[in-house]
Formats: C-alpha cells, structure tokens, sequence
C-alpha cells in the first residue's frame, strides 16, 4: 500500500511539529503560569498581612483620642452628616487639654517602665478606678471655672451635677445588686474634682468573681459618662431624621427611622461597652499607658461586634459606622 507524503513541520492539528518551537511555547506557559501563581500568592500574602496588621493599627489610632475622632470627619461630611461631623469637630477641639494630658501620662508611664525609674500614678490602678468625667480638663471646663456671678455658679453647679457616670445612676445601682458589688475603702487620689478638690477613689469589693468580670463591669460603669453617652446619641440623631425622609407612606418612613434609631443603639453601645472594658482591664493590669491602649482595643472589638449584629439582623442595609467620643 502506497503511503502519501506527509509534511512533519506542520501536521493538520495546528501544532508545530518542529521541536525548537515546542521548547519556545513550554517555556512561555511556564512563565505564564509561574506569573499568574506569583500574582495570586501576593494577593493572598497582601490580603493576610492587612488581616493581621489591621487590629493592631487601628488600635494604635483609636488610641489617641483627637486621631480616632479626626478620621471619622471626612467620612462623615461625604456620607451628608455635616451636624454630627460639627458636633465631633467641636467635641474634639474642646478635649484637647485633657488628651493632651492623658497622652503625656502614657509617655512618662512607658518612659518609666524602659528606665525602669519610678513613676508616680495618681492612684493604685490595680486596687481602684476613679470616676470618669465628661467636663473635666477640657476647655469648656476652664471656661465654667471662670464664673463670678451667683446666677452664673448656679447653672454651672447645675451643669457639674448632671456630669456623672453610670456606676452612680440607677442603671449603676441595679447593676451592684445583681452582681453583689459593694464599695469598700476610700483614699484620696491625685485625680480633681470639677471644683478642683482631690477625687476619692473606691475600693471595689466583689465575691466569686469568675475572671474579674464582676470588678471590670464596675470599673467599666466608673469609665462611662452619661453626658458622654447622651453626645454619642446626638451624633446619630442626623441619620435617624434623614431616614425618616425615606419611603413613600408614613408606615415605610417610620419603619425606615426605626431602622436606622436600632443601628445607632448598636453604634452606640459597641463602642460604650467596648471602650469601657477595654479601657478598665488595661487599666487595671498595665496603668496610664493601658487605659489608652486597652480602650483603643476596646473600640476597634466593639464596633466590628455591633457591625457584625447590623449585618446579620438588617442584612439588606447599609450599616452606618460607629462615632466614636
């Protein structure tokens, strides 16, 4: 049987028969391929380097309290709030002092720690926690101590009784019953008073405290200001009236309004929470430098918590950041 000529360079498959070319085209999959690997294995080590540097950058912001307020004001003015982003522009300026202050207690508590030099806190942190204030230091504060006429120091003896935190409301009482929390030893502290007299501070005494979260949630009450609660509030208040606007009937705009009030809850109660634990256990274990450090961890786990909970209870919106004080 006759066999036809066939050409060995080019077959009828489209491949080149021609072993050098064979050698060129592996070779250009091959770095193709060891291209696309590389790519994804950077994406992948980009994406676990943010993963893992993120807590600890965004605790090192949330901090310091002026930054932590700061960064939050460009998205505020974009996302329409201008009223919440003045309200945390002045809460910012007006807080700076005792920032400042909170900021140089850090430095001279770590320089110590490093020269190993002695360093004198206003108080034992592991045995006390004083109570929180939302005036004090800030420049609204030496404005209110400037006041000479008796109509005058009566509204702001007015204003001083109302600056008080949640251990010394109701919400503070019903707490101690529950958890059986009782006051024990005063002792003066280097921490003043609105009217400028040594703070007292308490000895908090507890019974079968399962990992101290008896004397934290104490401390944690002692951290958190009313007034400061009642100013987070009003920084959601701008997004719950616009969500009011939302909707065809008034049926859909009261649910829309509802909606945006529970987010705020949450906003609120993620970075109140976190912030005061956060802020109590470093406290406690670690001073100045961990009163800082721990509430910026605190605020960073607490909003990620009530994001989480506005993600899974209202999927379908958008969650609205929490404002931080």
């Amino acid at each position: 049987m006759a066999v036809e000529n066939v050409n060995v360079s080019q077959s009828n498959t489209g491949f080149s028969a021609n072993p050098v070319e064979l050698v060129q085209e592996a070779v250009k999959q091959k770095q193709a391929v060891k291209r696309a690997v590389n790519d994804v294995l950077d994406d992948t080590f980009e994406k676990v380097t943010e993963a893992a540097t993120a807590p600890v950058e965004k605790t090192l912001l949330n901090s310091v309290a002026p930054l932590r307020r700061i960064v939050s004001l460009p998205d505020m003015v974009s996302q329409g709030d201008v009223a919440a982003a003045i309200g945390l522009g002045g809460l910012t300026l007006v807080s700076l002092p005792e920032d400042c202050r909170d900021l140089r207690d850090a430095y001279r508590h770590s320089k110590s720690v490093l020269t190993r030099s002695r360093f004198s806190n206003a108080y034992n942190y592991r045995k006390y926690q004083h109570d929180f204030s939302f005036f004090r230091g800030t420049l609204l504060h030496e404005l209110m101590k400037r006041a000479k006429s008796p109509k005058m120091k009566k509204f702001v003896n007015n204003v001083y009784s109302l600056d008080k935190t949640l251990y010394n409301t109701w919400v503070g009482t019903l707490t101690k019953k529950i958890l059986g929390i009782k006051d024990g030893k005063k002792v003066l502290s280097k921490v003043k008073n609105l009217d400028g007299t040594q703070q007292y501070v308490q000895q908090i005494l507890v019974k079968k405290d399962l990992w101290g979260f008896k004397d934290l949630t104490a401390r944690a009450l002692k951290r958190t200001s009313v007034l400061g609660l009642a100013f987070m509030s009003l920084l959601e208040l701008p997004k719950i009236v616009k969500s009011l606007k939302k909707g065809e009937d008034t049926e859909e705009k009261i649910k829309s309004g509802a909606k945006q009030a529970g987010r705020g809850a949450l906003n609120v109660l993620g970075v109140s929470i976190g912030m005061g634990y956060g802020g109590a256990f470093g406290a406690k274990k670690f001073g100045a430098v961990g009163s800082l450090v721990g509430m910026g961890a605190g605020l960073f786990a607490g909003c990620g918590v009530s994001n989480l909970i506005k993600r899974l209870v209202l999927p379908k919106e958008k969650s609205s950041e929490a404002r931080t004080v």
